[in-house]
């Protein structure tokens, strides 16, 4: 029975970051008998957080894309839950902003990341030559 209990605790701590936070939305989905209400662009930055720290292991940062990228996935949360609290004016604003910027700064080349690249006459059998 503890053990069912500490469970239950560590799993409603592990997905507590990801339910809705905004009150009418959780009062909406409880009328609705869904215990629990989850939020999707929490989910979606999740998702994408985990997709980019995984090519980011793989691959490592190749330049001011990948680095942007990153930082916008740091930053998706916060910058949610502060747009939720403006003008649609001020949100135009800063978007136009931001695109204005975009692009600007050096960058360097982009090259292969692994260490040899396939040859045009590799017939994807092992070279493995044993048995």
């Amino acid at each position: 029975m503890r053990g069912a209990a500490a469970l239950s605790a560590a799993a409603l701590a592990a997905v507590t970051p990801l339910l809705e936070k905004n009150p009418a939305k959780a009062l909406a989905a409880r009328a609705c008998g869904v215990p629990m209400a989850f939020s999707m662009a929490r989910v979606i930055v999740l998702g994408f957080a985990t997709a980019m720290l995984h090519q980011i292991w793989l691959a490592g940062v190749a330049g001011w894309p990948d680095a942007t990228l990153s930082i916008a996935v740091v930053l998706a949360m916060p910058t949610l839950s502060a747009m939720e609290r403006v003008r649609p004016e001020q949100v135009i604003e800063l978007t136009k902003t931001l695109m204005d910027r975009f692009g600007v700064g050096g960058v360097r080349t982009m090259a292969s990341v692994y260490s040899t690249e396939p040859s045009k006459y590799d017939d994807h059998r092992d070279d493995g030559g044993g048995s």
